[in-house]
C-alpha cells in the first residue's frame, strides 16, 4: 500500500514587493494628469541636493516611471528640477478588492481617490529609467492630420450598491471583498 502526499505552498502577494527597506522613498501626490516637475530646492529640502541625477529613480504602483533631469550627469545646479509625466489615480489596483475580478465596472476610476502617489528614490546600482532629449526635426511640407480620435468618459461613483437583493427590503448584505457592481462612496 503507498499514500502519496502533495503539499504545495503560495505566498499572498501584498503589492509591495519593489520596495527595498533599505532605502529611503520621498512621497509625491498627482491628482491630475499632466507633466510634473521636482525643483532643486525641493530636493535640497530632502537633503539629496548633492545626489548625482543618474542615481534618482521613481516608483507608481510598484512600476518605475522614467523621468528627465534638466543636467544629465552630476548634481542639479539651483535651477535643476526632476520632471515625469504623471497620470492620476485610477482604478487598476481597486480590481483585487473584488472577489471575483471581473465584477469591477471599470478601471478608469478609483473607488477612493483621484490622487496617486509617485515615490522618489535614490538607487546607486544605475539602470535607473530617463527619458532622453532628442532632436524635433519636423520635415516641412508635412500635410496637417485630417482627424483625431479622442476618448470621453464619464465615470459615476456617487452611491454605494448595498450587496444582493436577498428579498428583505430592510436586510443589508455585508461583504469584506466587492461584489458585482459596486462603487465606494467618495472620500473627503
Amino acid at each position: 500500500m503507498s499514500i502519496f502526499c502533495t503539499l504545495s505552498a503560495a505566498a499572498q502577494q501584498f503589492n509591495n514587493e519593489w520596495i527595498d527597506y533599505s532605502k529611503t522613498y520621498y512621497k509625491f501626490k498627482v491628482g491630475s494628469n499632466g507633466l510634473y516637475r521636482i525643483p532643486q530646492s525641493v530636493l535640497a529640502a530632502a537633503n539629496l541636493s548633492n545626489t548625482n541625477v543618474a542615481a534618482f529613480q521613481l516608483w507608481r504602483n510598484g512600476q518605475e516611471i522614467p523621468i528627465y533631469t534638466s543636467s544629465q550627469t552630476g548634481t542639479l545646479p539651483a535651477a535643476g528640477y526632476i520632471e515625469f509625466w504623471g497620470e492620476a489615480n485610477d482604478g487598476k489596483p481597486d480590481q483585487i478588492l473584488y472577489r471575483n475580478p471581473n465584477d469591477q465596472i471599470n478601471n478608469s476610476k478609483s473607488l477612493f481617490t483621484d490622487s496617486a502617489a509617485y515615490f522618489l528614490t535614490v538607487n546607486l546600482n544605475g539602470g535607473n529609467k530617463r527619458l532622453t532629449p532628442a532632436e524635433n526635426n519636423i520635415p516641412t511640407g508635412v500635410a496637417a492630420e485630417p482627424y483625431f480620435m479622442h476618448k470621453e468618459g464619464i465615470y459615476l461613483n456617487e452611491t454605494i450598491h448595498l450587496g444582493p437583493y436577498s428579498g428583505a427590503v430592510s436586510e443589508a448584505a455585508y461583504s469584506a471583498s466587492y461584489e458585482v457592481g459596486e462603487v465606494g462612496l467618495p472620500m473627503k
